[in-house]
């Protein structure tokens, strides 16, 4: 461990922008690194934990449909999409170790709210997650504002920051209490972006949310960066008029741009091999390293400033 663990919130407000694969590829590089991270996961679309989970409890899949089926591993593993068994049903939402526990209303009022416990499914030695939940679409209608403090309830109820070196959050691509619950929880954020003609329009609604959530709150909330993601290996003459235009907004002004990059790498969103992990496959791979480095060089001069 290296001192109190850093919460890192992935977000953009315009969705289809490689959020999800970017802060999976970031938690899954900083483990491999030897640093403890918790992966949470509050997109109500969990596309997060179904990827950690289809890549790193596919063994303990096998072994249990083999057992159940009564059959040899081998033969589990080549009919494995042929099978019901669902490691995230069976195993995570059946023992209720999600993150919408997080966000259930309190049942008696006169009770002092405590965070849930052992909601944590552990990955690796150095990779745990919190799994997202669709139910979470059910909190979002609650008009409980208490809810944004939640996720920073359960990161100091459960000693997250004392046990953990990076806490990495993804955001839903919508402003909801839970989006403002992982900000307030949050360290520093950063902004994943397509460049496209729209990515303006998710910038200007984040930038103008999180200076109404850091001036009401008093926050030490800061922006680590814009990374730019899934960029062709060429960019062409259009696309770089819209980058152009994009760098020239006043919301990009006052914020930094990473150097590194994610580029389209067909085989994430096919899942050949590594499923939807970019660390798994050579070309994104490389992108994530980069992007990895940088981001803990700029904690660190955030830190020293």
């Amino acid at each position: 461990m290296s001192g109190e663990g850093k919460v890192i919130s992935f977000i953009n407000m315009k969705g289809g922008v490689g959020k999800t694969t970017l802060s999976m590829g970031i938690a899954d590089y900083l483990a491999e690194q030897n640093k403890k991270t918790l992966f949470i996961d509050i997109d109500p679309q969990f596309n997060g934990t179904q990827g950690l989970l289809d890549y790193y409890k596919k063994n303990d899949t096998v072994n249990i449909i083999s057992e159940r089926e009564k059959i040899n591993k081998k033969e589990a593993l080549d009919n494995f999409d042929s099978y019901e068994y669902n490691y995230y049903t069976e195993m995570v939402k059946k023992q209720h170790k999600t993150i919408y526990r997080l966000f259930t209303p309190q049942i008696e009022l006169s009770e002092e709210y405590r965070s849930p416990k052992n909601i944590i499914t552990t990955l690796t030695d150095n990779l745990d997650i919190v799994c997202g939940d669709l139910n979470l679409v059910l909190a979002n209608k609650s008009a409980n504002y208490d809810f944004i403090n939640r996720i920073k309830n359960f990161i100091v109820d459960e000693k997250i920051k004392e046990n953990y070196d990076y806490i990495i959050i993804d955001c839903p691509p919508t402003l909801t209490i839970y989006t403002d619950s992982a900000l307030y929880a949050s360290d520093y954020y950063v902004i994943p972006n397509r460049i496209d003609r729209y990515s303006i329009t998710g910038i200007d609604s984040l930038q103008s949310s999180v200076k109404s959530l850091i001036k009401s709150h008093q926050l030490s909330l800061r922006c680590l960066g814009i990374v730019y993601t899934m960029v062709p290996t060429d960019i062409g003459k259009k696309q770089a008029r819209i980058q152009s235009s994009f760098e020239s907004r006043k919301a990009v002004n006052e914020l930094d741009i990473f150097s590194s990059k994610t580029h389209i790498v067909n085989n994430i969103q096919v899942g050949v091999t590594g499923g939807t992990l970019p660390t798994k496959y050579q070309n994104s791979r490389e992108d994530i390293i980069a992007i990895g480095q940088e981001l803990i060089k700029r904690i660190n001069e955030k830190m020293s400033d």
